[in-house]
Order: structure tokens, then sequence, then C-alpha cells
């Protein structure tokens, strides 16, 4: 996928960040997903919308101008551990968006890798590793726009246990409903600025520099080099 190839181009920086607003609508799956058990196809192919899948898991997301996209790619010192990865970068995120929103005060972590707010997701998050390199998304919704959403997506096959068989319209929330001075661009701006700082904070000696033998093998494995 290209969100993916675009991290994976800049893995000799020891720490990169590119922070976006898509311009139009697409379906993107987990590495372990399937379309036909997760979207609705039948109406992505009437939209002409297209369908992606990245290199990390989770599970299928819609991404369109209501929502902010996060990608990073960064080394760490530790093979596995990436339950405290994930916790470590969702609470970098949360404190970025708090600092600029303080109405967002409610923001935690759910199910493996969530961010909920009030009890209701509004971030979805993956993460793909190859030895010491991380690439995690995030996907966060300013404008939830459920109608697309409720369109394109069927109910995933596997949920957390915090969803308990919820529909997306019952499920998913945005940052707008809890901030209603939460303009896309202000939130983008906000975690660009932010998050590098955030995650200095929350991984300190758990980041460190690019391992030069394990680049080029990245960069193959996604087909740049």
């Amino acid at each position: 996928m290209w969100i993916d190839e675009l991290a994976v181009q800049n893995c000799h920086i020891p720490l990169h960040a590119l922070v976006w607003v898509p311009k139009t609508v697409c379906v993107v799956l987990g590495n372990a997903n399937q379309g036909e058990r997760e979207c609705h196809l039948s109406h992505c192919q009437a939209d002409a919308v297209p369908i992606w899948k990245r290199a990390g898991g989770g599970g299928a997301v819609v991404l369109h101008s209501g929502c902010v996209v996060l990608t990073l790619g960064l080394w760490v010192n530790h093979y596995y551990r990436n339950s405290e990865f994930f916790h470590a970068i969702n609470t970098a995120l949360i404190r970025t968006l708090q600092k600029k929103f303080p109405d967002l005060r409610s923001l935690a972590q759910d199910g493996f890798s969530d961010i909920t707010l009030n009890g209701r997701k509004i971030v979805g998050t993956s993460l793909f590793r190859s030895r010491n390199y991380l690439l995690y998304q995030a996907s966060i919704l300013v404008d939830s726009r459920l109608s697309l959403i409720e369109r394109y997506l069927a109910h995933p096959s596997r949920e957390p246990v915090y969803r308990q068989g919820k529909s997306h319209r019952d499920f998913l929330s945005s940052l707008a409903e809890a901030s209603p001075h939460c303009p896309i661009e202000d939130v983008r701006a906000s975690i660009e600025t932010e998050i590098a700082l955030a995650l200095h904070k929350e991984l300190r000696e758990e980041l460190c520099e690019p391992h030069p033998s394990q680049i080029d093998y990245l960069r193959k494995r996604f087909g740049l080099a």
C-alpha cells in the first residue's frame, strides 16, 4: 500500500512521521482481512471506491476527508513487546490531542490498541514490525462520516470485547462530538507539530538509531530497492 511505502522510503530516519488528510474515499484492510468478508463489495464497486491492504494488522477502515491519518516509522531497541509499544505510541497520540483540545480528557486506549472517547472508538491503529523497525498507523475520526462507514464496511469479522456486537453507528464516535471547536486542519497541525516530542517522552531510551543492515531488507520487502 502506498502509505506503507512512503514510510519505508524514509526508514533511514530514526523517527519519521507523516500526517495527512485524505482527499478521496478509500477502504483499507488489515493484512489478514478479506475484502469479501469485511466490506460491502457491491457498494465499493458501484461507487468506484478502491480497496487497499496495509502491511500492519487490525481491522478495515474507511479513509475520507473527515479523518486524519498518522503514519509513523521508528526504530526501537527491543524485539517483540508489541503491546507495550502500542500503548506508548497511543499514549503519545492521546497526550498530543489533549494538549491542543482539553475537551478530550476522556480519551483512553481500549481493546488491544483502539483509542476511545467515553467508551466509543475514535481511532483505529495498526502495527507492522520487522525486527527493530516499527510501522504504526492511526486513522483518527474528526468527523465520523458514519454514512460512508456503514455503506462500505460490513460488521467486522473480529471485534474487541468492549464493542459487544454494536453497530458502527453505536460503536464509533468522533473528536467533533466531544470538542465542537476541533477543525480538522488544527488536528492535523497539532499532531504534526507535537507527536515527535510526545513519542520521545513516552518511549525514551527505547528509541534508537536505524540499523543499516536492516534498511536494505525493509526496502526490498516493500519492493523499493
